[in-house]
């Protein structure tokens, strides 16, 4: 019977290096520059340096590869660009004395509009009235007075107006400006300048006020002005 502990000599041969031992790279290896004939230079490597290019170099440059910032500025920031002086470009910047300008639109007031509209609901007085707002002030009999009259705007663009009184109302009024351009919806409001010049009389005073927007012509405003002359 054979012995346990004696050496096998039919036992397969048995590799701790994957027999790499004896491999030698493609060319006959051998040398130095990592086995690559004793030719440093053909020696070339897939992984990261071990040092940045020092900034500012060119290699910095061919490492950083493009940039976000590159033609930000297009051609114009390229001081070796050359600059075109041809003839299609001469008085390209002149000014036009040709150019039209509009002519500013008058607006013409139509005073066969001075009317009051048939009583409705008005929601900023909460009653049934011809005239959206009451407004009423004081003057001198001989001296007169005046007061400011802001309308807002309630269209979605800029709307012509024009303004004045009714035939019914006390001669004593009169509107300034009686005609311009409202500001859209959210704009400032626009301000007129109502005058009374009572000429000795005296007493409540009463004219209307008509707003009227001529193109929008349900968003006219109504007024009822009172001034106490004494």
């Amino acid at each position: 019977m054979r012995d346990a502990q004696a050496p096998r000599d039919d036992a397969p041969g048995q590799s701790f290096d994957n027999d790499m031992s004896g491999w030698k790279p493609p060319g006959g290896g051998g040398g130095g520059g990592h086995g690559l004939g004793g030719d440093t230079s053909k020696f070339t490597t897939t992984d990261s340096p071990d040092f940045l290019p020092e900034e500012g170099s060119e290699e910095a440059k061919l490492a950083s590869g493009i940039s976000y910032t590159d033609g930000m500025m297009g051609s114009q920031a390229d001081p070796n660009r050359k600059k075109s002086t041809g003839p299609e470009l001469a008085g390209a910047l002149d000014s036009d004395p040709d150019i039209y300008v509009p002519e500013v639109e008058e607006v013409v007031a139509d005073s066969s509009l001075f009317v009051l509209p048939e009583a409705s609901w008005k929601l900023s007085k909460m009653e049934v009235s011809q005239t959206d707002e009451d407004l009423e002030f004081s003057c001198s009999a001989t001296e007169g007075g005046a007061m400011k009259v802001d309308v807002k705007p309630v269209c979605m663009t800029f709307e012509d107006y024009y303004c004045g009184f009714t035939s019914d109302s006390h001669p004593a009024f009169s509107v300034s400006p009686d005609a311009g351009k409202m500001e859209r919806r959210n704009g400032p409001p626009t301000t007129v300048t109502v005058t009374c010049n009572p000429k000795g009389a005296s007493g409540a005073l009463v004219g209307y006020l008509c707003f009227i927007l001529p193109e929008e012509r349900d968003f006219s405003t109504f007024y009822k002005v009172t001034c106490n002359s004494r």
